[in-house]
């Protein structure tokens, strides 16, 4: 079945774009709303703010899992094959930080002594993960860790909702990954899994807490948020999608965090 993928992201206000924390990867990678056939993979983590490198952590969690996913099947569907997924990247970061702290140190910026026990502490971040599997009788796969959230819309309807189903569960404290945990059993026990079944004319969009906020406080009051979504997604630019996210905040709809989002329209 043919989809068309989109992403886009706008950081907090008063940040620049290479300062956010949110992150989002896809496979294929290809153009923003291009054709593509077959299997689609697409990941979103968002970064702790409280936390030191949360940006490049939750980067580094996205862009893993998708390729974890599309080379181990289960690594969406099985709570073991998903931790040992995590511990896979856990080990990837150990590299990345040896580079980072070797390139400070080259550049005459050593890790400060105040710095060292954030880092000793690692780095937290949401992940949301999702599978359009091309076979199997199309079905759909989804791992999530934390907040940040999958809807699937099908004629004109909003029908699934994972792994938050009401506006007010935002706010309590999400379960998160760390670049230190090595803990598979306790990563597998706190994963959540869910798959479902697609058909042509469906979409799916995978949003980062602010945004997933808003989509379903929007819901809530009987509003049709992924008409707004898909229509800025498929026919917008980034800076459309930015002067409505900046717009939603103005208004007091939107709290002010970084953004991610991915939408895959079977359409």
């Amino acid at each position: 079945m043919r989809s068309f993928i989109s992403t886009m992201s706008v950081q907090k206000d008063g940040s620049r774009p290479h300062e956010t924390e949110d992150a989002s990867a896809v496979l294929p990678d290809v153009a923003r709303d291009e054709e593509v056939e077959g299997q689609v993979l697409a990941a979103i983590a968002d970064g702790a703010s409280e936390s030191v490198l949360a940006g490049p952590w939750a980067r580094l969690l996205a862009e893993s899992f998708v390729h974890a996913a599309a080379t181990r099947p289960n690594t969406l569907r099985n709570r073991r094959t998903f931790g040992r997924a995590v511990l896979g990247v856990v080990h990837e970061w150990e590299d990345w930080l040896a580079g980072y702290v070797a390139d400070r140190e080259a550049n005459d910026r050593p890790i400060r002594w105040y710095e060292q026990p954030g880092l000793d502490r690692g780095a937290y971040a949401t992940l949301l993960a999702f599978q359009l599997a091309g076979t199997h009788g199309q079905r759909w796969y989804a791992a999530a860790m934390g907040d940040s959230c999958l809807f699937q819309v099908r004629d004109g309807a909003l029908s699934r909702t994972f792994p938050l189903d009401s506006a007010e569960e935002f706010g309590t404290s999400p379960n998160l990954l760390n670049s230190r945990n090595t803990d598979e059993d306790l990563i597998a026990e706190r994963v959540r899994l869910t798959q479902g079944s697609y058909r042509e004319g469906d979409q799916f969009f995978l949003a980062t807490d602010a945004l997933a906020a808003w989509f379903l406080a929007e819901k809530e009051r009987d509003g049709a948020p992924w008409d707004v979504l898909r229509e800025l997604a498929c026919s917008g630019t980034d800076e459309d999608f930015a002067d409505w996210v900046t717009k939603q905040r103005g208004n007091g709809d939107m709290r002010n965090d970084d953004v991610a989002l991915v939408h895959v329209d079977l359409g």
